[in-house]
């Protein structure tokens, strides 16, 4: 296993590139992040769509009873398709999810807190930190374009680490992999 990755170190490399490149750009130009993510979510769908209906057909041809699997199919196609065509929809879909997933996270933090601060101490801690965060998802719920550059930025930050990750990998593989061959560049070992 570790022999094909070290064969396979150059795609790391380039995967840490694009992955930081697409980083900057997304700091630079969140708009065309937001659409890009918009696009990616469409083609997901719509391929999970597909997917679902070939699975009620498998269902179906056993158990004769598949309508469910059509729906789910028939609604994510349609949601992909909206997605691809009208990225804007999917974008502030997105930002209110992530603005409603805030507020519900800060609620059951600032309750987590109140249950358990007679046998912990220092529950102020996940107390503010629900705060922080229920306020962070109003204010994302009341004004989309803050949550749409959030997010765009979280993509962005998320993109740099992975990118910066990759390339590291690919070149401590790429290192392996020269220190296993020989003279002559062929791998040293039969194993690898």
């Amino acid at each position: 296993m570790l022999a094909v990755a070290a064969r396979l170190w150059w795609v790391l490399i380039l995967q840490g590139i694009l992955g930081i490149a697409f980083g900057i750009l997304a700091l630079v130009f969140p708009d065309v992040a937001l659409a890009t993510l918009a696009l990616f979510f469409g083609a997901w769908a719509i391929i999970a769509g597909f997917s679902h209906l070939g699975e009620g057909m498998r269902v179906a041809e056993a158990r004769g009873r598949s309508w469910p699997f059509a729906v789910i199919g028939v609604l994510s196609i349609v949601a992909g398709v909206i997605a691809v065509l009208v990225p804007g929809i999917t974008i502030l879909g997105l930002v209110l999810l992530l603005g409603a997933w805030l507020v519900t996270q800060g609620v059951m933090e600032i309750y987590t807190a109140w249950r358990i601060r007679r046998e912990i101490s220092g529950e102020w801690i996940i107390a503010l930190t629900g705060i922080v965060r229920t306020v962070i998802g109003l204010i994302v719920l009341a004004m989309p374009v803050i949550g749409a550059i959030l997010t765009a930025t979280l993509l962005a930050v998320y993109a740099i680490v992975a990118g910066v990750t990759a390339l590291t990998l690919g070149w401590r593989l790429r290192s392996l992999r020269a220190s296993r061959s020989g003279p002559s560049g062929r791998t040293a070992s039969a194993g690898i």
